[in-house]
């Protein structure tokens, strides 16, 4: 009869031994810092300096189609929200009229 080696159980894993983290620079490639787009006016600003950046090649056409979309759809959501507080504030004046 032969007998089997001490084996760990099937339901424990080992610990894996520990890495030193290492720290990869990147180049700093089109590093912009990140616009403030707190109000459509901001919104706005931002959409004009991407089109003058596609008018001039530093940025691609299809990458700037993409971001204006974006922009396009974070102005709509302002419209809304701002249309929505200014509901609010109506119906709270209609009920303290009543």
């Amino acid at each position: 009869m032969t007998t089997k080696p001490n084996a760990p159980a099937t339901n424990v894993r080992p610990i894996a031994p520990t890495k030193t983290l290492q720290v990869i620079e990147t180049p700093e490639i089109n590093r912009h810092p990140s616009p403030r787009l707190g109000t459509a006016a901001e919104v706005r600003m931002e959409m004009a300096r991407l089109y003058r950046e596609a008018r001039t090649g530093q940025v691609g056409i299809g990458d700037a189609t993409k971001l204006a979309y974006i922009l396009t759809q974070l102005a709509t959501l302002m419209r809304i929200d701002d249309l929505e507080a200014r509901t609010a504030a109506l119906e709270r004046i209609l009920k303290a009229q009543k």
